[in-house]
């Protein structure tokens, strides 16, 4: 347990540098243990985010926001459901480059 706290905590300072590899690597390590852990969730989205992996961003933003409102809390829901509608724009605006 206190490993996992270790990773998760230093995912979060990767996250505050940039470090968006880092940040993916420890939320993962996180993940595998605790697959429902919010924080991990939504810190790995977005480095995904930062790194340009916007379909593995939104896979883990639908995953919180599948989770019960009382384990997500109002501020997550609020920030997964800004992520969602950006990262579609996002992958939407791609495909059309894609196709264009």
């Amino acid at each position: 347990e206190l490993a996992l706290k270790a990773y998760a905590n230093r995912a979060a300072c990767y996250k505050q540098i940039s470090n968006f590899d880092g940040t993916i690597s420890d939320c993962t390590a996180v993940l595998e243990v605790e697959p429902d852990n919010v924080k991990a969730l939504i810190r790995r989205a977005q480095a995904f985010e930062g790194v340009e992996r916007y379909r593995f961003a939104l896979q883990d933003v639908k995953t919180v926001l599948a989770m019960p409102f009382q384990k997500v809390g109002k501020t997550n829901l609020d920030l997964c459901n800004g992520m969602q509608h950006r990262l579609h724009r996002t992958v939407a605006q791609l495909k059309s480059m894609d196709s264009a």
